[in-house]
Formats: C-alpha cells, sequence, structure tokens
C-alpha cells in the first residue's frame, strides 16, 4: 500500500517518460523488420518487456543496452524457439502479435494472464481469418488463449467492427503490409481511439511501410512490402504526464513538463486543452507545457478517440463545482478493469458522488468535502496514478496494489516524490 499525503511543493518541473504507445509499435515493426533497428530514449515498462519476451520466443534477437533498444529482425517472418507466447497483461501485445504470429514458420500458442484472457480478441481473429489465416480458439470463444497455425497472410479483404479499440486494426495493419497479396480493410462501424491508430500508421511510415487510410472507413494496404530496420527516438508520452499535470490542477500549483511535443500524433495530448476547458491556464513552449491550476469548472466530453484519460479526467471532475459528463466510452469496460464501474466506486469511496451506465460516467464535483480513503485500482495502473493525484488534495489516501504502475510508468512512484 502506498499512502498520498497532501501536496507541499505546488511549483514544479518535471520530464515526461518515453511513449508506450511508441515503443511498443517500434518494437513490433523492428522484430519484422530487415536489418538491425535501435531504438532510443525507450519506454521499458511491464508491457514493453513483455512484448521484448515474446519476440525472442519468435527467434528475434532483442538487446537492452543503457536508454536504447536493438533489435535484429526476421525479414518478415518469424521462426519460433518455443511453442507458447505468454504476452501478460499487455493488450497491445496480444493484439500486435496475433496478427504478425501469423506469419510464422509454425504453430504457435498466444496466452496471457487471467485478466487477458476476459478481454475480447474476436474481432481481430475473424479479420485474420478472411485474410486466410487459421485459428483456433482453445478455451472461450473470442479470447485468448489461441492456436495461431502460422504460414503467413494471403490476403484480400477483411471487415472488422471498431467500436470497441483500434487496436484490431493497427494490428492487422502493420502485418497485412507483408501479405502474399494487397489487403483492403473495412471498419463497419465508427472506430474509436483514433489516434492510436495514426500513431501505427505514422510508425509504419518511419520503418518503410505504406497504408491508405481512407476517413478511418477502408484501410488498403499493398501486399509484399518490406519493413527496413532504422535507428529512431521516442518521443516524450502524454498519457503518463497526464497525471501530473492532473495533480497540478486539482491542486492549484504550477507544473513545467518537458519532453512533450506539441504536434505529436497521440491523442492523450487533449489532456491540457481539456483542463484549459475547466479553467487552468496552459502555456506551450518548445518541447514543453506549463499548466497552472485554478478554480476548476464542469465539463461534457466525448472520449471515444481518447478513452486512457477517463481516469484523470473524471477526478479532475471531482473537484470541479459542478456536475461532468463523460461520453461515448462503452470500450473503457474491456480495459484492465471495467474502468467506468471502478472509476465511479472510488471517487465514491473518497465522497464524491459518480455514477455509470453502460457508455457513459457522471461525476458531480465535492471539493470542499471530498476526503482520503484507501483505494483499489483493480491492477489498472491508470485508476492508481490518477486517484494518487487526487490524494494531493485530500491526504491520507491509501493506494493499494501500488505496483500494478509497473505496466506503463515503473518510476511512477519516484517521479510523484516531486510534490512532496
Amino acid at each position: 500500500m502506498k499512502i498520498v499525503e497532501k501536496i507541499k511543493n505546488l511549483d514544479v518541473e518535471f520530464t515526461a517518460p518515453p511513449s508506450k504507445a511508441h515503443t511498443l509499435r517500434a518494437l513490433a515493426i523492428a522484430g519484422l523488420a530487415e536489418g538491425q533497428t535501435i531504438i532510443n530514449n525507450p519506454l521499458l515498462a511491464d508491457d514493453q518487456h513483455n512484448m521484448i519476451g515474446c519476440l525472442r520466443q519468435l527467434g528475434i534477437d532483442v538487446q537492452l543496452r543503457d536508454k536504447q533498444i536493438i533489435v535484429n529482425g526476421g525479414g518478415g517472418k518469424f521462426s519460433p524457439v518455443g511453442g507458447e507466447l505468454n504476452v501478460g497483461e499487455s493488450g497491445v501485445t496480444m493484439n500486435f502479435l496475433t496478427a504478425a504470429a501469423c506469419l510464422c514458420g509454425k504453430a504457435v500458442i498466444l496466452t496471457g494472464s487471467a485478466r487477458i484472457q476476459e478481454r475480447p480478441v474476436d474481432q481481430l481473429v475473424d479479420g485474420l481469418r478472411q485474410l486466410g489465416c487459421k485459428i483456433d480458439y482453445l478455451k472461450n470463444e473470442g479470447c485468448v488463449p489461441v492456436k495461431i497455425y502460422g504460414g503467413g497472410i494471403k490476403g484480400g479483404t477483411a471487415k472488422m467492427l471498431g467500436q470497441r479499440t483500434s487496436q484490431y486494426f493497427s494490428a492487422l495493419v502493420i502485418s497485412a503490409a507483408l501479405a502474399q497479396n494487397n489487403c483492403l480493410i473495412e471498419c463497419t462501424d465508427d472506430m474509436t481511439e483514433r489516434p492510436y491508430f495514426d500513431i501505427s500508421i505514422d510508425m509504419m511510415a518511419k520503418f518503410g511501410g505504406k497504408a491508405e487510410n481512407i476517413n478511418y472507413k477502408k484501410i488498403i494496404v499493398p501486399g509484399r512490402q518490406k519493413y527496413i530496420g532504422r535507428e529512431i527516438t521516442i518521443e516524450g508520452d502524454h498519457s503518463s504526464a497526464s497525471f501530473f499535470f492532473l495533480a497540478a490542477a486539482i491542486c492549484k500549483a504550477q507544473i513545467n513538463i518537458k519532453g512533450l511535443q506539441k504536434d505529436s500524433k497521440q491523442g492523450d495530448k487533449a489532456f491540457v486543452d481539456l483542463l484549459a476547458k475547466m479553467g487552468c491556464e496552459v502555456a506551450y513552449s518548445e518541447n514543453s507545457i506549463l499548466l497552472k491550476g485554478g478554480e476548476l469548472k464542469p465539463i461534457e466530453q466525448d472520449m471515444s478517440n481518447i478513452p486512457d484519460l477517463v481516469p484523470p479526467i473524471a477526478v479532475a471532475a471531482g473537484f470541479a463545482k459542478g456536475t461532468s459528463k463523460f461520453t461515448n466510452i462503452g470500450h473503457l469496460r474491456h480495459k484492465e478493469c471495467d474502468r467506468l464501474a471502478v472509476v465511479a466506486d472510488e471517487l465514491s469511496k473518497m465522497g464524491i458522488k459518480a455514477f455509470c451506465d453502460d457508455d457513459s460516467l457522471t461525476v458531480i464535483g465535492n471539493s470542499a468535502g471530498a476526503n482520503g480513503a484507501a483505494i483499489d485500482p483493480h491492477n489498472d495502473h491508470r485508476i492508481a496514478m490518477s486517484f494518487a493525484a487526487a490524494g494531493l488534495v485530500v491526504g491520507n489516501q491509501r493506494i493499494d496494489n501500488e505496483k500494478c504502475v509497473g505496466k506503463s510508468f515503473p518510476d511512477f512512484w519516484e517521479k510523484f516524490e516531486i510534490f512532496q
């Protein structure tokens, strides 16, 4: 258990950790590339270690050096050294490697933690099957563990639903570039989490891959492409920075966070804009963002494309004067936990009224009456970090299973000391 007391330092500076999403995508594509890739300034959290472990099981040489990852790619195919890939708690690794493992020379089984085995993968598997891949469910229909028979991706047309997550499309597009024939991937509803898909397409391009995105409805991917290994530097993570911006916003403090690109494709760069709508002052300079907290106003916001920001923005709403509502976020029930229910429950423990339905979250601010509580993050890193920030306002906030932050931010608690 970690106990968070009231804030002491009201004017701080911080450097954002490397981007989780960029590091994972660089690793996945580097494993498929020809030649060597050098990844500078990578994030090395739990998800990245799970991806690296699985790549090694697929026969890819991955070396860790000081602030570098060296990947000697497989040139578009894998030669597994074992029969099982265990992705741990990493949903991105599960989705990306479900597709990439179809390029294996032999069958492999992909599995993961108990929670991962509850997270649906059915749309991606259906899409891969439409492109000629053979995959069997080994336990529960629609979830891992799965047996992936390998032999390549034939190509053709695949239709999938995108309301749950864009990860299915990222996974399919990255591997479809190495298909035997051209691929057309269609989204038959509305794709959520679009900025993450943009990051995937952008990372493909950095390695020489091509995909044409037509309004997130049709993605045209030429087959028989090659990814070429390269040197790449990972930018700062707007998602991880959000918890520090949150702390300043609700504590009426000031923070300057360095290492963030204003023109980043990360959707979570929108967090400071949301806080500005709520009453904070925001100033941009080259490679840094300054935020000053103030009296917070409620907000209503469609969060479908920035779902990872729901926990921190909900906590901010808890200290605003009025009722906030966040919509089009039903897909958050399928993340590391049921984020809608958990956020509402944990806010309620603090004396902040919150409730959810199938697709939205409502928070009634209570800045004067909020109290510290025993917070159960349900093994969700974003829940733990968001409620840690809340503890800086109320004091005596107890965060159970505090080590779950290792999924995306291993040294979070050490960095969080800047406020004390």
